[in-house]
């Protein structure tokens, strides 16, 4: 399938990390369908980000809507004659919250938002498939922002990070490793609603969005699970651009069934 004729569907479009992948992937000419509450938001970071306003009215088509409704996430994942997207970024992600506890003291707004919201994508793709049977020929491959921090298999953070990763932000990490759980389980098989899964585990997130503040792509190191690129920081925009560069332009078949591990 060629650039001009698929669609990427996003999740979370406004969070940093996928804002940053977003605008790559409307640069490079891509057709994206987006889900976002406040579309508004959506837009006028898109317009900061140097996005022109034909660009997003001939390329970009938002979805009011949240992501805890299954019948908004159909109509991202499909298009007005059925087709079905051909890969879902998910940034998705909640606000982290302090709380009066010395064992676990960091919180987020919505503890299960990023397990809920997989669980969610993935019903809306078994629903697709029983209400049009001819996209499943065509299942997409899912893409997801995770972190480090959550391998059963091999330390991926240093040292000077462990306490905090491990303790204090143990209660968040176990609904990324939920949802690594979900699209894994989810694209093999065959009841597989993905034709391939990736999750992207960047290091503590820096910076924003914007696409001039980052380092560029090449300059991350990357790793994969049983031998990790171990450091300490990230640019989101670095991550964003690697998701677009890596997964998107390239299709990312490469790193289907993968953890890749990003830091500077």
């Amino acid at each position: 399938m060629t650039i001009s004729s698929r669609f990427i569907t996003f999740f979370g479009a406004t969070g940093g990390c996928t804002n940053a992948a977003l605008v790559h992937t409307l640069n490079a000419g891509i057709q994206v369908r987006a889900l976002a509450r406040t579309p508004s938001k959506l837009t006028d970071m898109l317009l900061a980000q140097g996005i022109s306003k034909s660009t997003i009215d001939s390329q970009l088509t938002i979805i009011k809507g949240d992501i805890a409704s299954v019948p908004a996430i159909k109509s991202v994942l499909l298009s007005g004659d059925y087709a079905l997207a051909s890969q879902i970024m998910s940034g998705v992600g909640g606000t982290p919250q302090l709380r009066w506890s010395l064992k676990h003291p960091v919180t987020i707004d919505n503890p299960e938002i990023c397990a809920s919201t997989t669980k969610n994508i993935v019903q809306a793709l078994h629903e697709i498939y029983l209400e049009h049977p001819s996209t499943a020929a065509h299942k997409p491959s899912i893409v997801i922002i995770s972190t480090t921090g959550v391998s059963d298999v091999c330390e991926d953070v240093p040292f000077g990070f462990q306490t905090m990763y491990h303790v204090a932000l143990a209660d968040p990490h176990k609904d990324k490793k939920v949802m690594e759980k979900i699209i894994t389980e989810n694209a093999a098989g065959s009841d597989a609603v993905f034709r391939g899964a990736i999750a992207v585990r960047p290091s503590l997130l820096t910076g924003d969005q914007s696409i001039k503040g980052g380092k560029g792509w090449k300059s991350l190191r990357v790793g994969q699970e049983d031998k990790p690129a171990i450091g300490y920081t990230v640019h989101k925009a670095d991550v964003g651009e690697w998701i677009f560069e890596e997964t998107i332009k390239t299709d990312g078949q490469r790193w289907f069934g993968q953890k890749v591990t990003l830091t500077n």
